[in-house]
């Protein structure tokens, strides 16, 4: 039997509520991260297999670290764009609990956040804690799986050797499904379509336009946004803040008067089943946002992504999804075309190969999955099939008078609960200050009359 823990912030198969998923960001703030955790779960699980997941937004006591030792045989780290600035800090507790753990600790995919035109010579603020996270990583794996060869150029840059310290493995996700893929069920993209939207906030005026422009072309449209604020909007009608995002374009939803929201035309997902029949049920999905499109490719419908970043390059290209540089969007570009010209067929070629190699970099690992034997059961489909997981989340704004109520009351009752866990840990700080203050003034005293007894007079308390 093996005991994995892996880097999640949650479990698909705990199959969380709605409120539980929006509330306590179990999405790590990007619904995204739930395709490639579902995909490595899925790969891993055996019938003997135990996966629990936990979050590694903190630092590790040695408590803690001991524990993990005692209970689990592999630590494993599916990661996206890690290497960033605004991840440092979860990088060195990375770091920290890998350092302290006597079990093999593997990490199944990592990009670097840069633009599609940095020099990737130059030094960058996260280099050292880097380079400090790898280390610690190689003492404890045999290799490392990267995302695509930007990122593989990054580590080379850094003094790491490709294929003896780290590999190109693309992104877990993309291997949900072993080594084929759906066929793409490619029919005329006309006005009438039936398309999915996906983009962030956080993107050039120039890209945000460009997609709103293709909204006028194809009007039957739904936006699929994944972020964490996006989804509180949906759900509760929490406005989106300005202090966290400062430029929000007049065409993304903010609130929830904004026509998209009022006309129903976003919906939003907290697990993986119903995402894919979404995506099942469109002509065709295009955008910024990668896993947003990846999940179209695993539903077998056709997609385009419009690349803002490098971490974006490198998987499009190494899984030959349809894409093209947002910079290189002119005046002229017609999202029909784009369609029209795609070769969607090129996701299929070299998926195997690139599986294959997947697979290899497991087994370098030592990692035991469902491939080794043919015959294996799918134990996590099984399981999966066995819950009744929450539906999609639809506009607040959007959505009949009795489901505002209860999405209010369970809100509250939400809210609730956590007033008495504060409570409760109120009292707990409460007395275990008490006790240490007491602790502390006992020390004094035994202090102060060893000290007085030295003759040290001046000894001030």
């Amino acid at each position: 039997m093996s005991r994995i823990l892996m880097r999640s912030a949650m479990s698909q198969l705990e199959n969380p509520s709605a409120i539980d998923v929006v509330m306590n960001n179990l999405i790590g703030d990007n619904t995204g991260n739930m395709i490639f955790a579902n995909s490595v779960m899925r790969t891993l699980m055996l019938e003997d297999t135990i996966i629990d997941t936990m979050a590694t937004n903190h630092r590790f006591s040695k408590e803690e670290i001991a524990n993990i030792n005692e209970n689990y045989d592999y630590f494993i780290i599916p990661l996206a764009n890690a290497f960033r600035k605004s991840f440092q800090k979860e990088l060195r507790h990375l770091t920290h609990l890998i350092s302290g753990l006597q079990i093999p600790c593997i990490v199944i995919g990592v990009g670097v956040q840069t633009t599609v035109t940095d020099d990737l010579k130059h030094s960058f603020d996260f280099d050292e804690d880097v380079k400090n996270f790898m280390t610690a990583v190689l003492e404890k794996s045999s290799m490392v799986g990267v995302r695509g060869p930007i990122t593989g150029a990054y580590l080379k840059n850094l003094g790491f050797v490709e294929e003896k310290d780290y590999t190109v493995i693309g992104c877990p996700s993309m291997y949900m499904f072993g080594d084929s893929l759906p066929e793409m069920k490619q029919t005329e993209l006309t006005p009438d379509s039936f398309v999915s939207l996906n983009r962030k906030i956080e993107l050039k005026p120039d890209l945000h336009h460009f997609l709103m422009k293709c909204t006028k072309q194809l009007p039957n449209y739904t936006f699929v946004p994944q972020g964490i604020d996006d989804l509180r909007l949906l759900y509760l009608g929490k406005p989106i803040s300005r202090e966290r995002f400062p430029k929000i374009p007049e065409s993304y939803p903010e609130k929830l008067d904004h026509d998209m929201l009022v006309q129903n035309k976003a919906i939003g997902f907290v697990n993986v089943p119903t995402w894919l029949d979404f995506l099942r049920s469109v002509d065709f999905s295009f955008g910024s946002r990668i896993h947003g499109n990846i999940v179209s490719v695993l539903a077998g419908t056709p997609c385009y992504i419009f690349v803002s970043d490098a971490r974006i390059k490198e998987l499009a290209e190494y899984h030959n999804i349809p894409h093209m540089l947002a910079k290189d969007i002119k005046a002229d570009t017609n999202i029909f075309d784009l369609y029209e010209k795609a070769d969607y067929s090129l996701i299929q070629k070299g998926h195997k190969e690139r599986f294959d190699h997947y697979i290899k970099f497991l087994e370098l690992n030592k990692l035991p999955h469902i491939y080794q034997n043919h015959d294996q059961r799918v134990v996590f489909d099984e399981k999966m099939n066995q819950l009744t997981v929450p539906k999609p989340i639809l506009p607040f704004s959007a959505i009949p008078l009795e489901e505002q109520m209860e999405r209010l009351m369970t809100y509250h009752e939400y809210v609730d609960e956590k007033h008495e866990e504060i409570k409760r840990l109120n009292k707990q700080y409460s007395n275990l200050s008490k006790r240490y203050d007491s602790l502390v003034n006992e020390s004094e005293i035994q202090l102060a009359k060893r000290l007085m007894k030295k003759g040290l007079k001046r000894f001030q308390f």
